[in-house]
Parts: structure tokens; sequence; C-alpha cells
């Protein structure tokens, strides 16, 4: 029946385009984090005790390379919005995103 929630469904080309496919697929991603250099200090210790984040390095001009795995997409997304509300966050971007198969 279609709509049976049992059934297994293929996505179709508009469910894809209108990103309305859940994908659980382990997700990788790497951010480059800009904050005003004097907070890194702070910054750093906090973002890592976060699951799933860790920061990998960071310059005197206020700049954070940020990986993050995560258990799906949603996850990835809540995480990177974390980043980006945090406060002295100027803005995250990202540079690299895998999903694992």
């Amino acid at each position: 029946m279609i709509g049976d929630k049992d059934v297994p469904h293929t996505p179709s080309r508009r469910d894809l385009l209108k990103a309305r496919v859940v994908r659980p697929a382990p997700q990788i991603a790497s951010l480059m984090v800009q904050v005003r250099p004097e907070h890194i200090p702070a910054l750093t210790p906090e973002l890592n005790a976060i699951d799933g984040i860790e920061v990998h390095g960071s310059s005197g001009n206020g700049r954070m390379i940020v990986t993050i795995e995560a258990e799906n997409d949603q996850q990835l997304l809540d995480l990177i919005s974390t980043i980006e509300q945090w406060d002295h966050v100027i803005t995250a971007s990202l540079v690299y995103h895998q999903i694992e198969d």
C-alpha cells in the first residue's frame, strides 16, 4: 500500500530535490570557524567538550579548524548550528563533508 511506513520507499527525484530524504549514514564534516582571536583559548576546550566536535588547530588571526562526527545529517546540522550560535563565533564555513556508507 502506498504511504505504508513499513514498506521501503525509494526516493523520487522530487524527494531528492526537495531534500526530503533521510540518510541515517554517519557524517563527517570539517569547518573553518572564525572567532575573535582573544576568545580562542576559552572556546577550544568548550567546543572539544561537545560530543562529536574536535578542534584540530587555530591561528593567531582567529581561524579554527574543527571536525564534526555525527550519526546522521540532522545531528550534523544541529552541531553546526550550535557552533554558529556560540558567543564570539563570527562564522562557521563548511570545508569538507563526507557521508559514510
